[in-house]
């Protein structure tokens, strides 16, 4: 039995009971978790996360923010996983937790979460893939209990039109954890960082192959800041075109879990981050288009600019913080990202929106609207 604790929230003049649980069931999005906890326990309220074992293990920093952790995973056993989630359903109640956030609003596990919710517990979730307000049947039946989703850009919020009775609105989740580390970088060698491992689906790689090898009398090295495993086939085959050429020594991977502080030391070296999408690959066929990128919030969060295509920069107003290139002119592109390069972190430290205190705002305002009319 959990050791439950009463918080009484002071919001203006009034006391304010609030119990709070953020869910994330497909184990992953672990980049939006600290900024929600962050913000829910800077106004004081009693948190519980569930998810998996391994999330939380790998996600250090919650343990300073997060009040009950409670171990949650499907077995991929219909019956028995519908019964798991309704059990969870009654803990809610039992447990005076007012409010649920879905971490991934969507799937059939949150739709059995939605089907078999109470009417005292309020879910509220956050949107990773816009196509989801557009053609899913399974969302239309989520919407009958969450009634409030976040996105993640504010370009995707100006993309959709939500159904009658469904507000969204757009969340930068900007707080990424910070540790001592640091790792030697060599005098005026240039860092692009990839982030994520080698996969063909999120990445244009072979396209991106002739643009890397363009640039490398910059003291360029490439950094793929995710797992890469050797046995993968995308792996092996993005090996062997790196042989054919002169690149080898210039493109690092890792084939494990890169750990919180190897992530964080190598974003602090880095120069540029680089999503690697472009158009009419299958790298395009989500990215900017109806998701982010995962590089985005970290380039706005570590003031590291970004290298990105030209049709993409030209659509996405957040994007005018990041380096344009084209692909036939990306060597005299690349040029004046350097060039530019300190004159735009600069830039980006003036905007307001990539602060994680004004992201958190807006999203306590969200959540939480009738504790805010006295302001």
């Amino acid at each position: 039995m959990l050791d439950v604790k009463i918080y009484w929230v002071l919001v203006g003049q009034r006391k304010i009971f609030k119990k709070v649980a953020i869910l994330e069931i497909g184990g992953s999005h672990d980049e939006c978790l600290l900024s929600q906890f962050f913000a829910l326990k800077s106004i004081g309220i009693e948190t519980y996360f569930i998810s998996s074992n391994p999330l939380w293990d790998r996600n250090t920093q919650l343990k300073n923010v997060v009040d009950h952790f409670i171990p949650f995973e499907m077995e991929k056993k219909g019956l028995k996983d519908f019964l798991k989630i309704r059990k969870l359903n009654r803990f809610f109640v039992k447990e005076n937790i007012s409010t649920i956030i879905f971490n991934t609003a969507q799937g059939a596990h949150v739709r059995n979460f939605s089907l078999t919710a109470s009417k005292k517990v309020e879910f509220i979730g956050i949107i990773h893939t816009i196509n989801k307000f557009k053609k899913s049947f399974t969302q239309k039946i989520i919407h009958r209990k969450i009634k409030k989703y976040f996105v993640l850009n504010d370009y995707l919020l100006s993309q959709i039109s939500p159904p009658s009775g469904i507000e969204v609105r757009s969340f930068y989740p900007l707080r990424f954890p910070h540790f001592e580390k640091e790792i030697s970088k060599s005098q005026n060698e240039c860092w692009v960082i990839i982030i994520g491992g080698v996969e063909f689906r999120r990445k244009d790689l072979l396209g991106s192959i002739e643009l890397m090898d363009k640039i490398l009398e910059y003291k360029t090295r490439f950094v793929f800041l995710g797992k890469s495993d050797s046995m993968h086939p995308d792996v092996v085959s993005f090996k062997n075109a790196l042989h054919q050429g002169s690149l080898n020594n210039k493109v690092l991977l890792f084939e494990s879990f890169v750990d919180e502080k190897t992530y964080d030391a190598y974003l602090k070296k880095a120069d540029f981050i680089w999503p690697m999408v472009h158009p009419e690959t299958p790298s395009a066929d989500e990215y900017f288009k109806n998701q982010i990128s995962g590089a985005m919030n970290i380039s706005f969060a570590y003031k590291i600019p970004m290298l990105v295509h030209e049709a993409y920069t030209q659509q996405w107003p957040d994007l005018k913080y990041a380096f344009s290139y084209n692909l036939d002119g990306f060597k005299s592109d690349f040029q004046n990202a350097q060039s530019n390069l300190n004159v735009m972190k600069e830039n980006m430290k003036g905007v307001a929106k990539f602060s994680p205190d004004h992201q958190e705002e807006r999203y306590l305002r969200f959540l939480f609207p009738a504790e805010n009319n006295h302001k």
